[in-house]
């Protein structure tokens, strides 16, 4: 089973074709509405991908809460951990997305802020050994600490996204419960300190973390410790909009080992479910299902030699379940 312990939001998207200057005006391409938040992304993903996935969160008890909790079910996540506040209002993300599908993001935490001792109890219920934990930094940094120090003494595997990394207490050992740290290269330069990146990977694991893989978007990815391959190229796909590419990445990966593939295997599957999410608009419904990861694999694994084809990584997979 995956368990996503974080942030659930409306996501209300602005799209325009650059981000304006400091004190000017820019008419906008269009805008919508969609559900969000990396707690609700990452499960989404994985519930995709076809884990058994269960979300731990807060919702406020508006129309935002109703749509956003509606959307979960119809993908099959789990809500039964999910608390409705009756006073703070549902977390709200205003995402602005230019012509070249970047993204700047401001977040209202909302409920998010509230996560506590409540959905800790309820967390503590659903671990065990061979559970994946996904975790994120828009609920209180100091209740996610307490997350991970919980199912890492309850066996289970945790995946750490610190995002937003300045919500994050850098103390001596502050990653020690995390079994896979999994920043963007931003966020990875931040909390080391450092621009070079094995520096900064070389920090992180100093911090306590046992693995650390850096997302550096159309670079691939960076990882050190469970992996045979220290550096991984991306797919080249037409990037749409960037939003969800982290969400999509680390529910991947937490599905992929939970469906039992190793470090490898799942990071390849990750970095493909990244890839298929930046083509389309929109955060949860841009992630892409189990059928459209294998069938990208497939497709553009024959035409590479650093990998084996799809079908082998999903064979060894469930050999190994």
């Amino acid at each position: 089973m995956v368990v996503s312990f974080g942030s659930i939001n409306m996501d209300l998207v602005v799209q325009c074709e650059r981000a304006p200057d400091q004190g000017e005006t820019i008419v906008s391409t269009g805008w919508l509405t969609n559900p969000g938040g990396k707690g609700a992304n990452q499960a989404v993903q994985a519930a995709r991908l076809g884990a058994e996935t269960f979300l731990v969160g807060r919702v406020g008890s508006d129309a935002f809460g109703r749509d956003v909790m509606n959307g979960l079910s119809a993908y099959g996540v789990d809500l039964g951990g999910v608390m409705v506040d009756p006073v703070l209002s549902t977390g709200v993300a205003c995402i602005l997305v230019e012509r070249d599908g970047e993204n700047r993001i401001v977040v209202v935490p909302g409920a998010n802020g509230a996560v506590g001792a409540a959905e800790l109890k309820t967390l503590d219920g659903l671990l065990r050994p061979g559970v994946v934990l996904l975790l994120q930094c828009e609920i209180p940094f100091s209740v996610v600490r307490e997350a991970a120090h919980v199912a890492h003494l309850r066996g289970a595997t945790v995946i750490l996204d610190p995002s937003p990394w300045r919500s994050i207490i850098l103390t001596s050992g502050v990653f020690a419960d995390v079994d896979y740290l999994m920043p963007n290269e931003g966020e990875a330069r931040a909390l080391a300190g450092t621009t070079d990146l094995k520096e900064a990977a070389a920090v992180l694991l100093g911090l306590g973390a046992r693995t650390v893989v850096v997302k550096r978007g159309e670079k691939g990815a960076f990882a050190v410790g469970a992996f045979e391959s220290p550096e991984v190229p991306a797919f080249s796909v037409v990037s749409v909009d960037t939003t969800a590419a982290g969400d999509s990445f680390q529910g991947a990966f937490a599905a992929s080992i939970d469906l039992g593939f190793d470090p490898d295997m799942a990071l390849y599957w990750a970095m493909a479910a990244g890839a298929l999410t930046v083509t389309r608009p929109g955060a949860q419904q841009s992630m892409p299902d189990e059928v459209e990861v294998t069938a990208f694999l497939e497709a553009r694994l024959r035409k590479e030699d650093w990998m084996p084809r799809a079908a082998d990584l999903k064979d060894k997979g469930e050999e190994s379940t």
